[in-house]
């Protein structure tokens, strides 16, 4: 394409100081609100709505000069004004992490330092369920890095859409406004339409979602097309201008941003931003482009994205040495200081330097080895970390190991005493993996699938037994519990489960999924079909706001006692109303909120012995006193932890028990015999 073709658009380009007082005043509301609120301000919004706007000027003005646009040169270009500070933040949070960390947080941080660095955190978030409010949440530190990547993604997607647009309106419009205007337009509506639906289905994961977001860059993109033909007069502008500032510092406080985002309710910082944008194109003496626009706000526009980096992990390593949630507003201050000073500090250092990095040659070398040194340290660190961690657990985790007794030191009557250097099993570090081997292999239901999986452990050749284990995420770990004498006993496991689901007939219920119901049909009918000695279940959900057995799931075992199927029902274990993995630390064993009350998450008598009528094929067996010895249910018992993410109970844990198991389902499996 000829350069007079895009000629028009490049002459467009032009400073605008107001967008770097905007940029600054959108890092600190996102700081803010985070350190005193803890919601979301809708100044990422912003920042999406800015890069749109420049980074179509910055394209189209290179196509304007060259007649196209270099891959290789738009990356590394980017690369030099991104990379370093993030880079140096990730380091950084990789050496704090270690030492003000617990290690129940290392392999999230570590994993979520890998997704940073290769602008992935997002969809990291996304598929670990992680809510971005849910304060109950254990935050990591590079958390922030989501936006990032999101900005990543959508530079890469902006150079294709303007390289198509510059052949289209090559081959055809010869008028590349226009065509780009279309191709926006409709990039526009389709991502609009799904970020309304997907929020409306699934919040959390929308929050993460690039398609869900793709449209306020793109709204960004439009506006630059054609600002310079909108004018407005003094009075309409001025206050254009302030509506926008005033609606831009108050949507956070006004709106639930963070339960509705980014739906169609996340217009209204991104339509705040516009204005004010085009308030900056029509200057006036009083308007909010010559607050925005000053020297001081310019200034402090040049260290925004080094606030943002910084203030996150400050803030995620002062919750963990300070152990609270509130912040004092000096200490918030405090923090946003010296996320300025950080960013100073690296931006004059480190990032100018490397972006005043002139090449004579087209292989930028020297800026491309810049950027190797900074960022080779980052994957050397998470690496040798994550290293680390590995040889730690596969040393931690030796079976039949008399020193970490489980609750097996409550039958026992073990008296142990714990301090800050007791070792655990599980490894803190490695928690969040210890789980029951169907996690590892894939047996659950997933979403979607047509065929019901189930998958056999235990005495596959000869068994004299067979049992099915069948239910949702709750009745998992008792898989492990019963492969420790499974072989020996001659039993042979059927695994049917999926996670988020429970074996309660109907598939309805508090915190199921939409699958539940016909899964339920399809477990049903196996287990049926199976025809087991015995079949395994959890007798109740668990949770004190469940205080009753959901009458289907009595009516279910009915059903089964039709069929001559006997259950073994295992009175779900206590499920906290918060992480208790904060808890998973040898030194707050004896700290008040680490150990929940078992009246409340246990009671006696159990839900199922209050049901009235009981079916006869029901027999179920309460191991609470191995979860709540002496009244109060902790998160570590005989130097085992309890919960692996909180109240699903660990690997580890469920081995201990054993023995205990043991007794009770082999003499239940004889009783049959006879």
């Amino acid at each position: 394409m000829s350069k007079s073709n895009v000629q028009l658009d490049m002459q467009q380009k032009q400073f605008r100081p107001e967008i770097e007082g905007l940029r600054i005043v959108a890092a600190l509301l996102v700081a803010i609100y985070h350190i005193w609120m803890q919601r979301v301000s809708g100044g990422v919004d912003v920042f999406f709505v800015v890069s749109g706007f420049l980074i179509t000027a910055s394209l189209l003005s290179k196509a304007g000069k060259n007649g196209t646009v270099n891959f290789f040169d738009f990356i590394l270009g980017l690369a030099k004004r991104l990379l370093p500070a993030a880079l140096i933040v990730l380091l950084t949070v990789i050496i704090a992490s270690y030492f003000l960390l617990p290690e129940t947080q290392w392999n999230q941080t570590i994993g979520e330092v890998f997704a940073s660095l290769f602008y992935y955190e997002n969809w990291q978030l996304a598929l670990s369920n992680t809510d971005y409010l849910d304060q109950t949440n254990e935050k990591s530190p590079v958390q922030h890095f989501w936006a990032m990547s999101i900005q990543g993604q959508f530079y890469i997607i902006w150079f294709f859409i303007i390289i198509s647009a510059l052949w289209i309106s090559q081959k055809f419009t010869r008028n590349i406004r226009k065509t780009l205007f279309i191709i926006l337009s409709v990039l526009t509506v389709a991502s609009l339409s799904y970020s309304v639906h997907i929020t409306a289905i699934n919040q959390p994961w929308a929050y993460f979602d690039t398609g869900a977001r793709v449209w306020e860059f793109a709204l960004g993109g439009i506006l630059f097309l054609f600002i310079t033909r909108i004018k407005l007069s003094s009075a309409l502008s001025s206050a254009a201008g302030w509506l926008g500032f005033i609606a831009l510092i108050s949507c956070g406080l006004l709106l639930d941003v963070g339960g509705q985002f980014p739906g169609l309710i996340a217009l209204w910082p991104v339509l705040a931003a516009i204005l004010v944008l085009v308030a900056g194109q029509n200057p006036t003496r009083f308007g909010v482009e010559k607050f925005l626009g000053s020297k001081p706000m310019m200034k402090l526009g040049g260290y925004s994205y080094g606030l943002y980096l910084w203030h996150w992990p400050i803030l995620a390593f002062y919750y963990a040495v300070m152990e609270t949630r509130n912040v004092p507003v000096h200490h918030g201050i405090l923090i946003i200081l010296a996320s300025f000073m950080l960013s100073f500090a690296v931006t004059t250092i480190i990032e100018k330097p490397i972006r005043s990095i002139k090449e004579k040659n087209r292989y930028h070398s020297k800026a491309i080895a810049a950027l190797v040194i900074v960022a080779v340290p980052v994957f050397v660190a998470n690496t040798l970390w994550s290293g680390s961690i590995k040889e730690d657990v596969a040393a931690s985790t030796a079976e039949g190991s008399e020193e970490f007794p489980g609750a097996l030191a409550i039958v026992n009557d073990l008296d142990i005493s714990y301090d800050e250097n007791t070792e655990l099993l599980p490894s803190p570090a490695n928690l969040d993996i210890n789980m029951a081997i169907t996690y590892e292999v894939g047996c659950h239901h997933e979403e979607g699938q047509e065929e019901l999986p189930v998958c056999e452990y235990g005495e596959l050749e000869n068994p004299e037994y067979e049992v099915v284990l069948v239910g949702g995420s709750h009745v998992v770990p008792w898989l492990s519990t019963i492969q420790t004498f499974a072989e020996e006993e001659k039993i042979k496991i059927y695994n049917i489960t999926k996670i988020s689901c429970r074996f309660n007939g109907t598939g309805t219920g508090e915190d199921m999924s939409e699958e539940c119901p016909k899964w339920n049909q399809m477990a049903k009918e196996k287990v049926i079909e199976l025809d087991p000695d015995l079949v395994i279940v959890n007798t109740d959900i668990g949770i004190p706001t469940s205080p009753v057995v959901e009458p289907e799931r009595v009516e279910l075992y009915r059903e089964l006692d039709t069929h001559d199927l006997e259950i073994f029902g295992i009175r779900n274990n206590p499920r906290p109303l918060f992480d208790m993995n904060v808890c998973a630390d040898p030194a707050n064993i004896d700290h008040e909120e680490c150990s929940i009350v078992a009246e409340e998450y246990v009671p006696m008598p159990s839900k199922w012995d209050r049901v009235e009528n009981k079916p006869p094929n029901v027999t179920e067996y309460d191991y609470s006193e191995y979860f709540c010895p002496d009244g109060t249910c902790p998160a570590i018992i005989g130097k085992r932890i309890v919960y692996f993410d909180g109240f699903h109970m660990s690997r580890s844990y469920a081995e201990s028990l054993g023995p205990i198991v043991r007794e009770d389902l082999v003499a239940k499996l004889e009783e049959m015999d006879r």
